[in-house]
């Protein structure tokens, strides 16, 4: 479903929910998160998109041989994509528990009611959000904002824009990963950058609220706001449209 924003620079941004995509001017924009996703190199993420399908193959192995089953060809071709779908399934539904999450927190702060979640994985990130945010002096300035960078080219989505107690402007993102990762740094950047040209406010820091799916831990880190990470997201654009331009097709 397509939406369209004008943005207080005038700018109108449309956005396709359903693909995800940015278009200004009748012309597809690069995304933030795409940016992030495609333009970087992510050891971490590589190594588990490796290893993950190679464990999971294992224990469907281990399971035939302690249940004396017959290893034959068709076996093993059945757990091979077993294993083969193994983290794209995990990728899907850690999305979907992502997606509702930043859908309660909107409500939420939009002043709507929430209903009883029973997800266990979604009760969890929701309680821990709600408990801290209580604890919170935050004036809500934006949210779930869309952006687009004139200077650069690129479009996103904001997850939370609060003013503290000092009348400081302070850039959250809501995460439900497993980890803090360093892509999150360059998203934030972004996001900083076309904020500020948009709207001529500045962002006085930000923060990454990992909301995690089992622990009861709260995750907040502070991330640093500089051109040179702004440039290092640049680079990562440039990375992943050259690929596209080049390569792709």
């Amino acid at each position: 479903m397509w939406e369209k924003y004008t943005l207080k620079n005038g700018i109108v941004l449309s956005y396709n929910d359903g693909k995800h995509v940015y278009y200004v001017n009748e012309k597809r924009v690069p995304s933030v998160t795409g940016i992030c996703s495609r333009g970087l190199v992510k050891p971490q993420l590589s190594d588990w998109l490796v290893n993950t399908p190679m464990y999971e193959f294992k224990k469907l192995i281990n399971d035939k041989l302690d249940n004396n089953e017959t290893l034959d060809r068709v076996n093993l071709e059945r757990a091979f994509k077993i294993a083969q779908s193994k983290t794209t399934k995990i990728k899907e539904d850690a999305g979907l528990v992502g997606s509702v999450v930043h859908g309660l927190v909107e409500d939420y702060l939009k002043g709507k009611e929430i209903p009883i979640q029973s997800d266990k994985s979604v009760v969890n990130c929701w309680n821990i959000f709600l408990d801290w945010w209580k604890k919170q002096e935050y004036e809500v300035v934006e949210l779930e904002k869309k952006l687009y960078c004139k200077k650069h080219n690129y479009a996103g989505t904001l997850d939370l824009v609060v003013k503290d107690k000092k009348g400081k402007l302070v850039l959250i993102d809501i995460k439900t990963s497993n980890h803090i990762s360093f892509d999150y740094t360059l998203q934030l950047n972004a996001y900083r950058y076309a904020y500020e040209e948009e709207t001529g406010q500045k962002i006085s820091s930000a923060f990454v609220v990992r909301l995690p799916k089992k622990d009861k831990k709260i995750e907040i880190k502070e991330l640093p706001l500089n051109n040179k990470l702004l440039n290092a997201f640049i680079g990562a654009k440039w990375i992943m449209t050259t690929m596209t331009d080049y390569w792709d097709n």
